[in-house]
């Protein structure tokens, strides 16, 4: 078991594991009008936007679980809204997971935070059920951690759905605290030191 740095093989094993696990940590599969739209939000972006990063969990047979984020979230976001959704191929609205996706995707404004300039780094954080509960995800939040410490950036958020009650114990456990919270989406905030 190794974490490592993501590599342009990796791109099908994560847009996969984020379907896999888009649903509050469930199959996300069938949810959207395609299976590659929760991932052209949420995961792919972020191997080439940026300040992007991701480092995956490799257990022996290539990616099992990823950590992946930007240092630069204000960046990241002109980025995204500007070149990189518009270049993914036009979706309409199929199923109701569309409606909140497909809206989130095109708000210019989705990945601000209030506290953007104390944390201005943002990550998510995805494993497959086989890389559970063998502390992968406390180790990859302290692989990204350590990256971005490094990059310069003096903190990191993350935002996650209240239904999911594995993340919602999660954060805390591995250094951030609740900064926000909008009625389904908790924002969880950790300083960075060098």
């Amino acid at each position: 078991m190794i974490i490592r740095p993501a590599t342009a093989d990796d791109s099908a094993a994560i847009a996969s594991i984020c379907l896999l696990t888009g649903a509050d940590g469930g199959d996300a599969t069938g949810n959207y009008g395609d299976d590659v739209a929760l991932s052209d939000v949420y995961a792919t972006p972020y191997l080439h936007g940026p300040g992007g990063f991701a480092l995956v969990w490799d257990e022996g047979q290539g990616a099992v679980g990823y950590v992946l984020g930007t240092d630069d979230t204000r960046a990241f976001q002109a980025w995204f809204t500007g070149e990189w959704w518009p270049s993914r191929p036009h979706r309409e609205q199929v199923t109701e997971g569309d409606r909140w996706l497909l809206a989130s995707a095109s708000d210019p404004d989705r990945m601000l935070i209030d506290a953007l300039d104390e944390y201005p780094a943002h990550l998510h954080i995805d494993l497959l059920p086989q890389a559970q509960g063998k502390g992968a995800g406390r180790q990859l939040i302290e692989a990204a951690c350590a990256l971005l410490a490094q990059r310069g950036s003096p903190g990191v958020h993350l935002v996650a759905s209240k239904s999911n009650a594995g993340a919602q114990a999660f954060y805390p456990r591995v250094g951030f605290s609740p900064a926000a919270d909008d009625g389904s989406s908790v924002t969880f905030v950790r300083a960075l030191h060098a």
